[in-house]
């Protein structure tokens, strides 16, 4: 319940910006933290200012090892041997949406993890929570923030490298098996959102293809279902069905074989 309640002032006080005449606030050294003028603008935020200035590997290891840790929880709390031996938290969302405030205030932060962490420690269970979401309407805000932070990281080389280390997690869900690394749990995953996800996701489906698109230069080595289901998908935006429901339909078609060029 800390945890929760924790997360969600976090969420509150970066999101707020608080206009009027702020008064100037010092360091230790009796220096301004920001210029006044900047600090006198409405909108502005001191905590957002902090955030985009941590730049100490130390601190953004410990960020880094902390969002792992409490995000494997959701599926860790599924899989113990004994019940309800691991408690489960509630606030991934919160969790999430800290995350991407990170992601998108310290670029610092993005550029460490992705080349001083293992940042598939993200990938799984953000993955996990997207699968067990899709098809629950009331998560489907769940299932956006996951996506933009998948988006995010896409956008980045060393995201699509890190996707080829080897997937040896059990994770407690009906996902097909397979032989492969993340890259290949990352298609499996999206293929199920828009095969078997709710039809508010419907507007994801060229965020979906643009992840396995900005993924897929680096993907050295496809399992057979991940194969298939990119297959399917195919199938799936060239029929005429799907083509004829709107004038932007074929764009998704567009994506799909551009993936299936940067692949071969």
């Amino acid at each position: 319940k800390v945890v929760e309640l924790s997360a969600q002032t976090l969420c509150v006080l970066l999101d707020c910006g608080l206009p009027g005449s702020p008064e100037p606030i010092f360091d230790r050294n009796n220096d301004p933290v920001t210029d006044f003028p900047t600090a006198s603008k409405g909108g502005f935020n001191i905590l957002r200012t902090l955030l985009a200035r941590m730049d100490s590997s130390e601190e953004l290891t410990f960020v880094f090892n902390g969002f792992a840790r409490l995000l494997r929880n959701v599926y860790e709390s599924q899989s113990a041997y004994l019940p309800n031996s691991s408690p489960k938290l509630g606030c991934f969302q919160e969790l999430l949406v800290l995350l991407w405030k990170f992601l998108e205030e310290n670029p610092l932060f993005m550029k460490h993890i992705l080349t001083k962490c293992n940042v598939n420690e993200l990938v799984v269970p953000i993955c996990y929570l997207m699968y067990q979401s899709r098809r629950d309407p009331a998560q489907i805000g769940l299932v956006h923030i996951c996506t933009f932070c998948l988006l995010k990281l896409s956008g980045e080389r060393s995201f699509g490298v890190s996707l080829n280390k080897p997937f040896t997690k059990k994770l407690p869900t009906d996902l097909p098996l397979f032989t492969g690394g993340h890259a290949d749990l990352l298609a499996i995953t999206l293929h199920k959102l828009i095969v078997n996800g709710a039809y508010k996701l419907v507007p994801l489906y060229s965020c979906f293809l643009t992840i396995i698109c900005n993924i897929s230069p680096y993907w050295r080595s496809m399992s057979l279902v991940a194969a298939v289901k990119l297959v399917n998908l195919f199938e799936l935006f060239s029929s005429p069905k799907f083509l004829y429901s709107g004038e932007n339909a074929h764009r998704h078609l567009a994506l799909l074989l551009e993936i299936f060029n940067n692949i071969i």
